[in-house]
């Protein structure tokens, strides 16, 4: 992925604002999660998280360093960065604002 660098410098920034970013793990126990999110939303460009998760899943777990957290404790991670790149607006997104309706 082109951005790797940058994404990795934004969720560095912003993952302590993230409702599941656990306080007791570090940033480095997420960036897997953070990485294999971005790239799967940029290689299966405009499908649904829900859709490729089980893809998503096995290949967070195959390249999941020792220090990473295990799937079910990454995914909203991984999902937070797949919805990152492919566009969706969150609101604890405070770059991109909030959706009309929240």
């Amino acid at each position: 992925m082109e951005n790797s660098t940058n994404e990795a410098d934004y969720w560095r920034e912003q993952h302590a604002k993230q409702p599941y970013a656990d306080k007791s793990k570090t940033f480095e126990q997420y960036e897997h999660a953070y990485r294999i999110g971005a790239e799967g939303a940029a290689r299966h460009g405009g499908k649904p998280f829900e859709e490729m998760e089980t893809d998503i899943a096995l290949e967070y777990e195959k390249g999941r360093p020792d220090d990473a957290l295990p799937w079910d404790h990454a995914r909203p991670a991984v999902k937070a960065a797949w919805d990152r790149i492919g566009g969706v607006i969150s609101p604890r997104d405070p770059d991109r604002g909030t959706r009309s309706g929240i």
